[in-house]
């Protein structure tokens, strides 16, 4: 009869199978790790960022990183140490730009973002390295970006182009428009008084994104039916947030004025009088001295800059005092406007009350209903350049 003595040798043995394959998960886990942390090492980030991140986000970092140095072409040979000016200047590109770099992939991927997206937006920079710009941005803005991020070519035909060209003796093709220039919204997570809210309660801010299209040629060789490799286009972007007229912190020089507007952009109240030091010297009371007197005098700003009263632009339409030329490029701004909040115009002409145009720069924001969210009206900050 069985005592039971086989079946617990199989228990053993089978604890002793299990026992090996933990040990052995445990140190594959351990390589993994090590392999992990070195990885981690080698990337371009301080000692406390890289030592906090997880396998996940050092295998997301480490990705936009040789995305990075394949459009940079970081591979070639320096031709030259960078002096001690260049490392200074290095620091003071950032400090001198009011927001931030950021490069996309073809498939809008964020291989780079500059530091001071923080302070833009409250979110951290390697916390959207590698991520999807798509997932922060506007639904309603995403299938603009995806027409920014196409990189077309000058035609579907190559061959003929070429014929075209050697008939009429053009010995460059014309290079297709790289420019992009297009107003977004990004998740913001910063509040009115500074504070940095959670994700999920963030915010919609405008971004200004100004930049080009990059546009990365393989060294590879063709294969072998001919096929030349694929070029990869990256999108090189400077992003300005607009700043609403409520948290504009620095006063308003001398140049620059407001105006409030309704809905169909008509006036309905311009600049402020502000009280302008005139300074003059009164007669002496004695050879040996003067004495300076300072009187207020009070002058309109808008006055001052184009020569029209406040009370002359009331009830007028902004489209009466723009040059012909710029009509079609500030109703395509006034548009994105309406449908985005905010927008920056560009330079454009208005015309003076004396005469001839000057050159302006608008910062415009549509104003909300507090109690229904309807829109109220749109609040300018002109810039006269």
């Amino acid at each position: 009869m069985d005592t039971g003595i086989v079946p617990e040798k199989k228990r053993v043995s089978s604890e002793r199978r299990k026992e090996k394959s933990r040990d052995a998960a445990r140190c594959r886990r351990g390589k993994e790790s090590e392999v992990f942390y070195q990885l981690a090492q080698e990337l371009p980030l301080p000692h406390s960022v890289s030592s906090s991140l997880d396998k996940a986000s050092i295998m997301r970092l480490t990705i936009s990183y040789l995305r990075m140095r394949i459009l940079l072409n970081a591979g070639e040979p320096l031709t030259a140490e960078e002096t001690d000016l260049d490392l200074q200047l290095n620091g003071c590109y950032l400090k001198a730009l009011d927001g931030f770099l950021m490069v996309l992939s073809e498939d809008g991927d964020m291989i780079y973002l500059s530091e001071n997206i923080s302070k833009c937006l409250g979110l951290a920079q390697f916390d959207l390295t590698g991520h999807s710009v798509f997932d922060f941005i506007h639904p309603c803005d995403q299938e603009e970006l995806r027409e920014m991020l196409i990189h077309r070519t000058e035609s579907l035909f190559p061959l003929l182009n070429r014929h075209c060209r050697l008939i009429s003796g053009s010995k460059k093709a014309k290079e297709p428009n790289t420019e992009r220039r297009f107003f977004l919204r990004m998740k913001c997570t910063l509040t009115s008084r500074g504070r940095t809210v959670n994700v999920k309660s963030a915010t919609w801010k405008v971004l200004h994104c100004l930049g080009h299209v990059r546009v990365h040629e393989s060294p590879a060789e063709p294969d072998p039916d001919g096929a030349q490799p694929s070029a990869v286009p990256y999108l090189v972007l400077i992003c300005d947030p607009i700043p609403h007229p409520a948290n504009i912190e620095f006063p308003l020089d001398t140049k620059t004025f407001l105006s409030r507007h309704t809905m169909d952009m008509k006036f309905t109240y311009c600049d402020e009088r502000q009280v302008i030091p005139v300074k003059w010297r009164g007669s002496p009371l004695s050879q040996l001295s003067t004495l300076t007197f300072v009187t207020p005098f009070c002058l309109s700003r808008i006055t001052e800059l184009m020569g029209y009263d406040p009370e002359d632009l009331l009830n007028r339409s902004v489209y009466e005092y723009y040059h012909a030329q710029d009509s079609d490029h500030l109703t395509k701004t006034h548009h994105n406007l309406f449908a985005k909040g905010q927008v920056c115009t560009g330079q454009y002409r208005m015309l003076a009350k004396r005469g001839g145009f000057v050159w302006l720069e608008t910062q415009a924001t549509v104003i909300y209903n507090t109690k229904n969210s309807q829109p109220q009206c749109v609040v300018c900050v002109n810039f006269v350049l």
